[in-house]
């Protein structure tokens, strides 16, 4: 680990997407940032995401940030200096059914109001979108202008040239505590000793509420396992990104990554805490969520109520590296040799999970808080915050450069949690 730095004008916890974009973002306006990551750089979840860039089927709050993202995404190579597999080839999905059709219609027409165009396609049309394909009869809905990227590559690229620009990224450094003073941030407590900063990024993912609970802040905040694939290499197929049953996109080697909707839930604390919250998501999505009592769960019940418990959870869980579902992804499998019949002979050459840290409408919180002022959140992205990463890294720089962001931001507002605000989720995918 590089030596400590003493202070900084920011220190971000947190070497995701989120975090690597946001010290970019920050470091290019001149800002001293620490990087403080208890384990490796995007060791988590922003590299183990299914790697889709899209737009399609966001809840409307998000679609404004996503077209701005898309924006990024298409000349982020050229800024960044690096290959990305940026592959622009729009977003597919296909209905599974009629109901399915129908809520994509009425999001068809929300996403027209913000000027984003997604087609309908016919049946008879989908041979178009992925040739060869044997994808169903009732058609799809087709984002032209999304991608696709590779997770392993991206976050990685943002830290090289956020360091470039002077921010350092400290490894193996857990950060225990936000530390405050008359009612505001003053610097962290790392393992390896203090930091003095006047500003605090939290884009630590699922750890956030328990670093969160530390301050007297209720977060409500749960973890959700995802299972991901790649398999070996296909003959090309498409460059579309596509959900059909099975989700997958073809990468530029001609390997696969699979998925599928269905999750993984491991019995935690917070699933006590924080259930009723959830209940309206768990009635929409129950069906594809499986409830397990994992060791995890057991293992780390004290850290939201004990700091020391909290430091041994953090230092203990360096990277989560959760066992994939096979079982499922067994079956993810044999749904894509059936729907994509040129990849007939392909197997899987390596599963992973990971956990995706949700919240109740699944939307997440993009913030500045009150109190303690100083503090930013930048977390709680419910499985799709790797399309957004670059646009909430700019927003995050606002956020404590100018005091204010230049989008809207007020439906990721902390408060939305604790005032009576509308948590019901409009996220279609």
């Amino acid at each position: 680990m590089a030596n400590l730095p003493a202070r900084a004008d920011v220190v971000i916890v947190g070497a995701g997407i989120m975090g690597a974009a946001s010290a970019w973002y920050l470091a290019k306006r001149g800002l001293s940032v620490v990087v403080c990551e208890k384990g490796r750089v995007a060791g988590e979840q922003s590299s183990r995401n299914w790697g889709f860039v899209r737009q399609q089927g966001r809840d409307p709050a998000e679609i404004p940030l996503m077209m701005e993202s898309n924006r990024i995404w298409r000349t982020l190579e050229r800024e960044l200096n690096a290959d990305l597999e940026w592959i622009a080839g729009g977003n597919f999905v296909v209905f599974q059914t009629e109901a399915e059709r129908a809520t994509f219609e009425r999001w068809q027409g929300i996403a027209a109001g913000h000027g984003l165009q997604s087609r309908l396609v016919p049946a008879a049309g989908m041979q178009q979108i992925v040739p060869g394909s044997q994808l169903g009869t009732l058609g799809g809905i087709f984002t032209e202008t999304d991608g696709q990227a590779e997770p392993t590559k991206v976050t990685h690229a943002l830290q090289r040239a956020a360091e470039g620009r002077g921010a350092t990224f400290l490894t193996d450094c857990a950060v225990f505590g936000v530390e405050t003073s008359a009612g505001r941030v003053s610097g962290v407590e790392t393992e390896h000793g203090p930091i003095t900063a006047p500003t605090v990024v939290l884009a630590c993912g699922g750890w956030t509420s328990r670093m969160l609970a530390h301050l007297g802040l209720r977060f409500p905040q749960v973890w959700i396992k995802g299972s991901v694939a790649r398999t070996t290499s296909a003959p090309p197929i498409a460059e579309v990104a596509t959900w059909a049953g099975v989700a997958f996109r073809q990468r530029r080697d001609g390997t696969m990554n699979i998925a599928t909707r269905s999750v993984d839930h491991d019995l935690m604390v917070e699933s006590l805490l924080f259930g009723r919250v959830f209940l309206d998501d768990y009635r929409k999505h129950g069906h594809d969520l499986r409830l397990r009592l994992g060791r995890l769960g057991l293992s780390t019940a004290l850290g939201r109520v004990s700091r020391a418990a909290l430091k041994r959870e953090l230092t203990r869980y360096r990277t989560l590296d959760p066992t994939p579902n096979h079982r499922q992804l067994d079956m993810v499998l044999g749904r894509l040799k059936q729907a994509i019949p040129a990849a007939a002979d392909v197997r899987i050459d390596r599963a992973w999970g990971g956990y995706i840290d949700m919240t109740p409408d699944m939307l997440p919180v993009i913030d500045r808080l009150d109190s303690p002022d100083g503090l930013v959140i930048a977390s709680g992205f419910s499985g799709h915050g790797f399309g957004m990463g670059p646009i909430v890294g700019r927003l995050v720089s606002e956020i404590v450069a100018d005091g204010q962001p230049s989008m809207d931001l007020s439906a990721f507002r902390f408060r939305r949690f604790h005032d009576g605000g509308d948590l019901t989720s409009d996220t279609v995918i």
